[in-house]
């Protein structure tokens, strides 16, 4: 069809000493004279890969569009800091739904929520050294189950990342799992890895939860304790982590707590000592949560799995490849930006559905 005029009018307000054309806004058309449906492939393709290869290569073969690196990086950055303010306005995306929650061992419907931080390097302006940040992944999720033989539907799981405050992030998860139905499940679990000021989080936040640690954390301690308690004897030290996994698994935090209270440590060294000391507090600090023989018997996880799988995905996947160093807002929304896209079909659609095209 070749080129397209639009004429369309400008006003200039004398109070303000600005200009204004009402059309653009009418018809959605960015301050980068981009229409909405362009803005959301550039959106998607500076998510998705680098600035540099969406503007060279993604937008050129699959659209058309011949838009500089630095555009690409202004349109996908702008999104992602729109749709924080509007999580941030209490606003939601898309319709209330409840979810065909799985079912446990018992018959009962399970909701699963989880949350994890992972590191993001940053650099300051003109790109001096900077501290890097933790961004925060939290999930609302239904997971598969080999106690409930219905087909789920595809990617039932809600993200949200970005350099949040844990309350700030409780309010919006809080939020989206209010939309699908979470207060709905006979059964709230909720699973982490045991960080600094989780535990607190989702008692404040998801109170009627099961609290569970990640079973692999649980026996990444115990592998480091066996290091130190039998340095020198491989075959007996694989012996006695394999005797206590089993009994973690089986029998339970508090019956691993039970063995490593009774040994005898008065005749080590320091180093071992000290370990022993930590690792036995860790438990003692996390046995309510260890409950591992029940929790399998109920069919419900025992693993963070797919929140850690979540920080590489909707986190590391995009901000952490090889020399990526980012300032802190442009990361920030661009987590906002992907954790929309890989979580539940629909949610970013209803984020770009303003205008007609």
């Amino acid at each position: 069809m070749g080129d397209v005029s639009l004429n369309r009018c400008y006003y200039h307000c004398r109070t303000c000493g600005r200009g204004h054309v009402f059309w653009d806004r009418t018809l959605g058309l960015s301050q980068h004279r981009l229409t909405p449906a362009a803005s959301q492939i550039v959106a998607l393709a500076g998510a998705k890969t680098s600035f540099a290869e969406a503007s060279q290569t993604e937008l050129r073969k699959l659209a058309g569009l011949r838009l500089s690196e630095s555009t690409v990086e202004r349109v996908t950055e702008d999104a992602g800091q729109r749709l924080a303010q509007l999580l941030e306005d209490k606003q939601t995306l898309g319709n209330d739904e409840v979810w065909p929650w799985q079912r446990d061992a018992q018959g009962r419907t399970c909701a699963y929520v989880s949350l994890d931080a992972t590191g993001v390097r940053q650099q300051g302006p003109k790109g001096s050294l900077a501290e890097g940040r933790m961004a925060y992944v939290g999930m609302i999720y239904n997971p598969s189950s080999p106690h409930d033989p219905r087909k789920l539907p595809w990617r039932q799981t809600r993200y949200l990342a970005g350099f949040y405050g844990l309350p700030q992030l409780g309010l919006q998860l809080r939020r989206q799992a209010a939309q699908v139905g979470w207060d709905e499940a006979q059964q709230q679990i909720a699973l982490t890895d045991g960080g600094s000021g989780l535990e607190e989080f989702l008692q404040v936040n998801f109170p009627r939860a099961v609290r569970i640690l990640d079973f692999w954390h649980a026996k990444e301690h115990l592998t480091e304790f066996s290091l130190a308690w039998c340095p020198d004897d491989e075959p007996r030290r694989k012996r006695w982590l394999d005797e206590q996994c089993h009994r973690l698994k089986h029998e339970g935090g508090a019956a691993v707590l039970e063995q490593l209270e009774s040994l005898n440590v008065g005749n080590r060294s320091a180093a071992v000592q000290e370990a022993h000391r930590v690792h036995t507090q860790y438990f003692r600090n996390h046995v309510s949560r260890m409950d591992y023989p029940r929790y399998l018997a109920q069919g419900w996880q025992i693993g963070s799995g797919p929140v850690e799988s979540a920080c590489k995905t909707v986190v590391g996947a995009r901000l952490k490849g090889s020399g990526m160093r980012w300032g802190e807002e442009g990361s920030d929304a661009v987590c906002h930006l992907r954790a929309l896209h890989l979580s539940q079909p629909g949610q970013w659609e209803a984020f770009w559905r303003d205008h007609p095209n």
